[in-house]
């Protein structure tokens, strides 16, 4: 279906930083009966969506599949691997996870819209003693920014520190090199690049990691975030009962759609299709007149592009005209400055996965523009619609 103008669209765009829309394929294989989560015809679709997220991740090493939502993956992450008293240099994602066990989070220090740089992370390591692991976004969906994981896992392998990572926006729209950064344990999520609905967290761990669990001082607090429990239920009956728990196998199969879509495509070009679109919003949004929330353009993410609202100008309005009038959901909206008010000062465009092609990121822009016209912006019209055709077609 063409999505480019929009008297076409029958419902709302979801254009936010996730959960993405879904693609076709993976709705209609939703629809059909699910297996059973165990035997013969389940581990094989099990076992193929192992093998595919490892080419994702850039591993050869382990992959499990925990059946949560993206925040699971980052406790588990911290719960398996992180004992009570340890220090940790953490972003704001991990910190609470951190905080629950006990541990000691020296927080990144960083200004809105900054990137956390291996000079960051490396000052913090010459004055503290006794860092045992950092724990960072690769894609900080907050501020449309992707911090350099492969510079940052330099600084970590110079002073044998664990590298913990959060991927969860980021797996399958940009590139990660598990193995080759020397990332320890990476977690990500279903709903996002992936473009299937929320509940899968691929989650990645390298035998420097399993080497610090084993040799825990404290037993892990947890049964069903404890990455040891995947892993022996694995080993001792993985040939018929992939995971230790129920899982959900509409979600599995909903999974090994998408992963198929994604190498019929070829990751390198799934990859150059990321980064064209979000460089069409960046370009867009810029030639109305908008500054991005990114500090630093270089670090701009190809998942989610930030936007500083300007002020003057009543934001309020704007948002509930796309999203009632225009038929277009994007990031922050009013209703959660009072949870999160720092999102006040912008507003976000999703586009990943599915949506990370010209029909929606035109359809999108074109949504915006309007909505900005409604409101006395000043903007001429077609300006970022021209933008987007220019560098998409």
């Amino acid at each position: 279906m063409s999505i480019t103008e929009k008297s076409n669209i029958s419902r709302k765009l979801l254009m936010i930083p996730g959960p993405s829309e879904c693609f076709q394929e993976v709705l209609s294989s939703m629809s059909e009966p699910p297996p059973a989560h165990y035997m013969d015809d389940f581990v094989a679709i099990y076992d193929e969506v192992i093998t595919l997220l490892k080419q994702v991740f850039g591993t050869r090493g382990d992959v499990f599949l925990i059946t949560g939502s993206g925040s699971a993956g980052l406790e588990a992450s911290i719960t398996s691997l992180i004992e009570p008293g340890e220090k940790v240099i953490s972003d704001e994602y991990y910190l609470k996870f951190l905080q629950a066990i006990g541990a000691k989070p020296i927080m990144l220090q960083r200004g809105r819209g900054e990137a956390i740089t291996a000079d960051m992370i490396e000052k913090i390591l010459r004055r503290e003693q006794d860092i045992c692991a950092i724990a960072v976004a690769h894609n900080d969906t907050a501020q449309g920014l992707t911090n350099p994981i492969d510079e940052i896992s330099e600084v970590a392998k110079k002073y044998s520190v664990l590298l913990i990572i959060d991927a969860v926006s980021s797996f399958g729209g940009i590139p990660i090199k598990f193995d080759d950064w020397g990332i320890d344990i990476c977690s990500s999520a279903s709903q996002k690049a992936l473009s299937i609905p929320p509940g899968l967290v691929p989650i990645a761990v390298s035998r420097y990691a399993w080497e610090k669990i084993m040799n825990r001082k404290n037993p892990i607090p947890s049964r069903y975030l404890n990455l040891l429990t995947y892993r022996e239920a694995h080993e001792q009956y993985g040939s018929w009962h992939p995971t230790p728990f129920t899982t959900s196998p509409t979600l599995v199969k909903a999974l090994l759609v998408s992963l198929r879509k994604l190498m019929a495509e070829g990751l390198n070009n799934v990859y150059e299709r990321h980064a064209k679109t979000a460089m069409a919003v960046r370009e867009a949004v810029k030639s109305a007149g908008f500054k991005l929330l990114v500090m630093d353009e270089k670090y701009s993410s190809n998942t989610v592009t930030a936007v500083r609202w300007p002020d003057g100008y009543d934001y309020r309005k704007f948002w509930n005209l796309l999203y009632r009038k225009y038929n277009v959901m994007i990031g922050n909206p009013p209703a959660q400055w009072e949870a999160w008010p720092i999102f006040k000062d912008s507003f976000r465009i999703g586009h990943m996965g599915r949506t990370a092609m010209r029909d929606y990121v035109l359809s999108t822009i074109s949504a915006i523009e309007k909505a900005l016209i409604d409101i006395n912006y000043p903007i001429k019209k077609g300006v970022m619609t021209e933008m987007v055709e220019a560098i998409l077609t």
